[in-house]
């Protein structure tokens, strides 16, 4: 009767080692699918593409990033979201500092980007080298697509300012097609949806199919800083330092320049 009990017990332990060896491999991966959890603006999407496959090669950290527009990433944070670093501009984030949610000493600038002009590949490139031209060019487009400033997107909110400001509001209000972020103008005018893009150089170089015509005139620029800080609660603060020493340093400095970014000092 031992006998046969012990060979149960023993046929049961084999039948149950399987599941269980899954499940306690499938909870391990879980535990490190993402060692560092990365909120980050969208106008850092194409710098930042390779940064997970590298950062892992250097430390053997996984990097999950979550995008949207500096307004969602905003609320994001504000709602509780866990992260262990936000990517947005300064301003948002030294109020993010005062607020107790990011380690104010840990902000530090990765780049800067300015506000540009692009076409489907293959179309007449217009002429935007000054206030006029760009106006006209404005005024002549069969179509615009920019991100939508009511999603909370950085070009966005500028780009319906400067309208004001040139006064062709009005007149292009009925061309005018708003996308969740600026990339996703871009890759819309690929397809054929707009004729002209405007946004920051960041979210048009990424995209194949559409052309660069270059940066709005000066005196209409926006220059926007993003910067990386650290969660001040909960957050793996050395993996969160090393991941924001690397993504200010000369590791992805190549990327920026490449994206339409001057890279931080």
């Amino acid at each position: 009767m031992k006998h046969k009990l012990g060979f149960l017990i023993a046929f049961m332990l084999v039948l149950t080692r399987p599941a269980f060896a899954t499940a306690q491999a499938t909870d391990q991966a879980s535990a490190h699918a993402a060692d560092l959890t990365v909120l980050s603006a969208a106008a850092m999407k194409g710098v930042v593409q390779k940064v997970p496959d590298r950062f892992f090669a250097a430390t053997g950290a996984h990097v999950h990033f979550v995008f949207g527009t500096a307004g969602q990433i905003r609320e994001k944070v504000l709602a509780g979201d866990r992260f262990d670093v936000v990517i947005l501009p300064p301003a948002l984030l030294s109020d993010l500092a005062k607020r107790g949610i990011v380690e104010g000493a840990s902000i530090k600038d990765v780049g800067s980007v300015r506000i540009g002009a692009a076409v489907k590949t293959g179309d007449p490139l217009p002429n935007i080298g000054d206030e006029a031209s760009f106006k006209q060019t404005l005024l002549g487009a069969v179509s615009i697509g920019m991100a939508d400033p009511a999603s909370g997107a950085t070009s966005g909110i500028y780009l319906a300012k400067l309208m004001d400001r040139l006064g062709v509001t009005e007149a292009i209000r009925a061309k005018v097609k708003y996308y969740p972020e600026g990339q996703t103008a871009m890759e819309a005018m690929a397809k054929g949806e707009v004729t002209l893009g405007i946004g920051q150089t960041s979210e048009i170089m990424p995209v194949h199919g559409v052309t660069l015509v270059g940066p709005i005139p000066e005196n209409l620029q926006l220059k926007t800083i993003y910067a990386a800080g650290i969660a001040s609660k909960d957050s793996s603060q050395v993996l969160a330092q090393k991941f924001r020493a690397y993504v200010t340093g000369a590791q992805v400095r190549a990327s920026l320049k490449a994206n339409g970014f001057d890279p931080g000092s």
